[in-house]
């Protein structure tokens, strides 16, 4: 009997050992699944070098632009080096053979001088893997050109001097025999926009990922679009042309479309367009008001919602959440403030009157004691870097400054805390100044499909990925915005 006792007391003890173990791996799992705290954490994000870039070009380094990976489960790294050329990376080695060398295949054409031309973006269509679909093997590029005898997709507008370039959207299929080139006699032209100034050109291509085949968001191509450029420069006015608020003209605009032929046409515009049946609006445009939004990502989280990073005049640099239609007030808003066409400097603010215009207000923005020129970015969902789990993650091109916030905190006008984050590298904190050698950094964010987030710049061609939380002395503080408003 004694022994049948102490049987069943064992027994007992056993189970409850268990379920103590279940319970702490609950509480761990939902720990690691729940958003971190950086606000007072002692910890620093290591950067890891992952490979390195020769340039294309012989009279400076390589231009890193972006990096992605494509829907094939492949794991490859394809980078973009704003001289011409894709690269591969796969497995941590650099493929000797570029995937696509437009600095070759479109010469004469294809233009790179200025500080924001050349090869801009590229994205992947989601059927990419898919075989016997209409987007299987297909891609699609961003880039600026001459002019050539293409046919333009939106003629100039009066008012507008002669185009200086066109903002090229092509698509173009891999190599039926090598998975690791494209075929450069599958080019197609898609959309060829007149562009008057040098600066603020095209800036991202992407599909929405949440997307689902039988969703009609699903294989739907978003162009964001700069403004035009900076007239100031010319001794005008701020924004001279108001090309951003002007429906008829593709500037200053997201711009969506489904990328693949229809009929004669070489893409279609969705029904679901928010001006599709508007005769006053171009149907391609999705959002306008835009000054200059070189990024455009998706939370795959969360609310899965889109944001949008636009670079500011001299007043604010903004985070916009995407919506369908939106207006986001450039050049009558910017940020948290009138534009003063006359004079950039001046901040005006908003009365009420102004304040029932029908401009959606950023999520957030800052001026520019922060930064100079905001970059994106993405929403970090890897739960092995708890801290940055649900983190938004965005920078300062010029000073290579690294930011997080909440996404879930990010709502118009909401404007949330938002945090630096101190990078480690090679065994001790240092600055991205430090990490590239170089006063300017030009940073870029990419991301591939395990969710990890990659950081390069355009000034040497090291790419780096983040890969985990280190312990310092120092806590993480919020970042100090004064006279935001």
């Amino acid at each position: 009997m004694a022994a049948r006792h102490s049987i069943v007391q064992d027994n007992f003890k056993l189970i409850l050992a268990r379920l103590l173990l279940f319970a702490i791996a609950l509480m761990e799992s939902a720990h690691a699944a729940s958003p971190g705290v950086l606000s007072g954490a002692r910890v620093a994000f290591e950067i890891q070098d992952v490979a390195t870039i020769p340039g294309i070009s012989l009279s400076r380094p390589p231009r890193l632009n972006g990096l992605i990976s494509p829907p094939d489960n492949s794991h490859r790294l394809f980078v973009v080096d704003m001289d011409g050329a894709i690269l591969i990376v796969q497995d941590g080695v650099l493929l000797r053979q570029p995937f696509l060398d437009l600095a070759r295949h479109r010469a004469p054409w294809f233009m790179k001088d200025a500080l924001e031309q050349g090869l801009i973006s590229m994205a992947f269509h989601p059927d990419f893997a898919r075989a016997g679909r209409p987007g299987s093997g297909k891609f699609y590029t961003f880039s600026t050109e001459q002019s050539s005898d293409a046919p333009v997709t939106f003629p100039a507008r009066p008012g507008l001097p002669a185009p200086t370039h066109y903002d090229v959207v092509c698509e173009w299929s891999i190599d039926a025999s090598d998975p690791s080139k494209a075929d450069v006699r599958s080019r197609r032209e898609l959309l060829r926009i007149p562009h008057p100034l040098e600066d603020h050109v095209g800036g991202q291509l992407a599909f929405n990922p949440n997307a689902q085949a039988n969703d009609p968001e699903y294989g739907l191509l978003y162009v964001s679009v700069g403004d035009g450029g900076n007239t100031i420069h010319l001794g005008k006015l701020v924004d001279e042309w108001r090309t951003a608020q002007n429906k008829l003209l593709p500037l200053g605009k997201i711009l969506r479309i489904n990328p693949l032929p229809s009929g004669s046409k070489p893409y279609s515009v969705p029904n679901e367009n928010p001006f599709a049946s508007d005769p006053k609006t171009l149907p391609e445009i999705w959002a306008y008001g835009l000054r200059n939004p070189q990024r455009i990502s998706w939370d795959t989280g969360g609310d899965h919602v889109m944001l949008i990073t636009d670079l500011g005049q001299k007043q604010f640099e903004e985070i916009n959440i995407g919506h369908s239609g939106g207006n986001y007030g450039w050049s009558e808003r910017e940020g948290f403030s009138v534009v003063d066409h006359a004079d950039e400097y001046h901040r005006q603010a908003i009365t009420q009157q102004e304040s029932a215009l029908p401009f959606i207000a950023p999520a957030l923005a800052y001026g520019r004691s922060v930064g100079i020129a905001i970059t994106g970015g993405y929403v970090s969902r890897r739960t092995d870097i708890p801290e940055l789990n649900g983190k938004y993650l965005f920078g300062d091109i010029a000073s290579g400054k690294i930011f997080a916030t909440d996404v879930a905190m990010l709502k118009e006008g909401a404007q949330p805390p938002f945090y630096e984050l101190p990078v480690f590298h090679h065994g001790k904190v240092a600055s991205m100044r430090d990490v590239v050698g170089n006063d300017r950094v030009d940073l870029r964010f990419g991301t591939d499909d395990l969710g990890y987030i990659y950081i390069m710049s355009k000034r040497e061609g090291t790419i780096r990925r983040i890969v985990r939380a280190v312990s310092v002395d120092a806590p993480i503080a919020p970042v100090e915005r004064p006279l935001e408003r």
